[in-house]
């Protein structure tokens, strides 16, 4: 029996954490609060093929799930933000179309957004519905978990964007964050 072969049917026969897959990546549902209250979240192309993805990459030995998803989320994409810990859902793919990768995504909720990140020139990013999303990605659970964002708002109370004392000025009911155009984008 081939080793590949062999270990793939070992990961299959592995069984999870406290039913839990076992994660090869981690991701982030990067999103913010528009004025008016309506949630965005954020699409980037990836590097190869230009499909519509969120911010991903692999897991290391020790590494916290949630803090590699916001690590992908500022090196993919520039975005600053508070992660949650635990994971919204789970997605699989096929990487190359032969290699199963099963996703662990967390939620990052905007904080700020940087102009320049480590692949800056080799992506494009949007900030579009959760719905919209959910039409753009190809892989049909994360497709599911855009759907159920859009449905219920997974923002708690805290995670909330707080209005802010302008000097002068009366609170605002959201905080708007401009997003710098990406080249290529209109």
């Amino acid at each position: 029996m081939q080793l590949s072969r062999h270990l793939i049917e070992l990961k299959e026969e592995t069984p999870s954490r406290a039913g839990r897959p076992e994660v090869d990546q981690c991701g982030a549902i990067c999103c913010r609060v528009e004025r008016g209250g309506r949630l965005s979240v954020l699409l980037i192309t990836s590097r190869d093929t230009g499909r519509w993805v969120i911010p991903k990459g692999y897991l290391e030995r020790k590494e916290k799930p949630y803090r590699r998803a916001q690590r992908e989320a500022f090196e993919e994409a520039g975005i600053i933000g508070k992660v949650r810990k635990k994971p919204l859902g789970y997605y699989s793919y096929l990487k190359d179309h032969n290699t199963p990768l099963t996703v662990s995504i967390h939620l990052l909720r905007l904080e700020s957004e940087a102009a320049h990140f480590r692949e800056y020139a080799e992506r494009q990013k949007i900030w579009i519905s959760a719905g919209e999303a959910a039409l753009l990605v190809e892989e049909p659970e994360l497709q599911d978990i855009f759907r159920a964002i859009e449905a219920d708002n997974p923002l708690t109370s805290q995670d909330r964007l707080k209005p802010h004392r302008i000097h002068g000025r009366r609170p605002q009911a959201d905080a708007v964050v401009s997003l710098a155009t990406s080249p290529g984008l209109s």
